[in-house]
């Protein structure tokens, strides 16, 4: 197998250098999300963008998931019950992304901006990398007729080279995103 040095122009290179760097010194906020982290550098470093952006968006559900674990965690240190947080989270599914970024926001402790684009991209790239919808992956007009007699004959709506051009022009890009959005909004070094 080639490494992403043998695959890609210097430029991408240098993109995906700086990527690997920024993920591998970001303070995580659980053992599950570190875990993450170290997939998306390996899948990076293979040059494998589709794994990686596949595993990005994993990871800045569950960083975000971490981040409400630890602070809630924080914020009960001096509680007589305490309430087990990841439990609690898992078993109250009602909370969703959006949800959960409004109350780290709310709180401080989560960029607004960044919640903003967090949730965009939740929507637009994390649902469908992770649900197997390349057509809303790749922005597909659901409205378009030509889009329903596809679908309708079973037509496949993306092919492979514009599978492949995609994440070739835009896996880069949103990677930068999603990482730069982690990198900003670290769990607090005092926690």
């Amino acid at each position: 197998m080639r490494t992403y040095k043998e695959q890609f122009e210097p430029h991408i290179v240098k993109q995906i250098d700086e990527l690997v760097n920024t993920v591998e010194t970001l303070r995580y906020p659980t053992g599950s999300s570190r875990y993450y982290g170290v997939d998306l550098t390996m899948c990076l470093k293979a040059g494998a963008l589709a794994g990686s952006l596949v595993l990005a968006t994993a990871l800045m559900e569950i960083y975000i998931r971490g981040l409400i674990v630890k602070y809630t965690e924080k914020a009960q240190s001096g509680w007589a019950r305490k309430v087990s947080v990841e439990i609690e989270l898992e078993e109250k599914r009602r909370e969703s992304f959006s949800s959960l970024l409004n109350h780290l926001v709310k709180a401080e402790l989560f960029n607004e901006d960044d919640a903003s684009i967090a949730n965009k991209l939740y929507k637009e790239v994390r649902i469908p990398t992770h649900h197997g919808l390349p057509s809303r992956l790749l922005g597909r007009n659901k409205e378009d007729p030509l889009y329903e007699l596809l679908k309708t004959i079973g037509g496949d709506t993306v092919s492979l080279s514009e599978f492949e051009n995609f994440f070739e022009k835009e896996a880069l890009v949103l990677l930068s995103e999603i990482i730069g959005i982690l990198s900003r909004n670290q769990i607090k070094k005092q926690i």
